[in-house]
């Protein structure tokens, strides 16, 4: 069966669908790159099947079902894990250029320079692309407000004032510009932003909506890049400085592989900051971490709270009825 010079990818329970789209990009990309084929292993844990296309190998028709990753060599991205910020860090590895045959992937994948310079769209393709589509001249702009499980890492939940900053410097570009809400977690953003609409519906909607959206402001997660890369380009995206870990004392880029071009980033004072303020930071990022000694990978670092050791069910019954006490704190 490891005949033919292989990449591999798997999909796993517990991912999120834009910590899929990355791998997969960044499986697709480097597949053409490097001249080699490839195949998902799991593609039936895919969480956009039901609405995006996607291939899950080279050939359609395998002729032998795949047994199981243990035969294979691991490509496992090299990250930093940054103790006083608390969370793991990632660029782009160039150590991937030097992949062997038969190896599957592993990591986060959240880097442009993944792509080189390969156009996603001839990878992924939206269903039903006009679902949503408006013909209507208002200028609509839509807030990707994540909730959910970002509530339980206060570092990852952007405050109110970076959606009313946001808002402000959305209405320079045009003063009668409407806003409307997407979201993962419609009691999270029903508190927070009360006056504005929020624009209901599964993960497909959701997609759509952004899909089709002229103009955005952003959290920082990896979900909204993929409906905003896709398709036609919208005419201005406004996203977090420093991403996951917005207006950090230490002054880093967490990480400085989510950065992406001709985006507009908002400091914690409601500023648009310059690119070469941004090209700084990140410069000073990659400088810190360039010290670090020591390379990790997420798998490497896993700390068990007390909660972990209570059955599931029990645990989804007291998150579902702390979330609608409180549901600025609990998702």
């Amino acid at each position: 069966y490891f005949t033919r010079i292989m990449l591999y990818l798997e999909f796993m329970d517990g991912q999120g669908l834009g910590n899929q789209l990355w791998n997969y990009v960044t499986l697709r990309s480097l597949s053409n790159k490097l001249g080699y084929e490839f195949e998902i292993i799991n593609p039936n844990k895919f969480k956009g099947k039901s609405f995006l296309q996607i291939s899950y190998s080279t050939n359609k028709v395998r002729k032998k079902k795949f047994s199981g990753s243990h035969n294979l060599k691991i490509f496992r991205e090299k990250l930093f894990y940054d103790k006083s910020l608390k969370t793991f860090v990632s660029d782009f590895d160039k150590e991937i250029l030097q992949i062997k045959k038969n190896t599957l992937l592993k990591g986060l994948f959240q880097s442009e320079k993944y792509l080189f310079n390969n156009d996603i769209n001839q990878y992924i393709k939206l269903k039903n692309p006009n679902r949503y589509k408006s013909n209507s001249k208002d200028h609509k702009c839509i807030l990707n407000i994540r909730g959910g499980e970002y509530k339980r890492f206060k570092e990852l939940i952007l405050p109110k004032s970076y959606w009313l900053h946001a808002m402000k410097n959305m209405k320079n570009t045009h003063k009668n510009m409407k806003f409307f809400i997407v979201t993962d977690d419609y009691d999270y953003a029903k508190n927070l932003l009360p006056e504005l609409k929020i624009l209901k519906g599964n993960m497909n909607d959701d997609f759509t909506q952004l899909f089709n959206s002229e103009y955005l402001i952003v959290s920082n997660s990896s979900f909204a890049y993929f409906p905003i890369t896709m398709g036609e380009k919208p005419k201005k995206i406004i996203a977090p400085s420093k991403w996951s870990r917005f207006g950090n004392i230490h002054q880093r880029w967490i990480s400085p592989a989510n950065y992406y071009e001709n985006w507009f980033y908002q400091n914690e004072k409601g500023k648009i900051i310059s690119n070469e303020n941004i090209e700084k930071v990140i410069n000073n990022t990659r400088h810190f971490y360039s010290k670090y000694n020591v390379l990790t990978t997420e798998e490497s670092i896993t700390e068990k709270s007390l909660l972990s050791f209570l059955p599931n069910n029990f645990k989804k019954l007291i998150k579902k009825v702390l979330s609608k006490i409180f549901p600025l704190y609990i998702g």
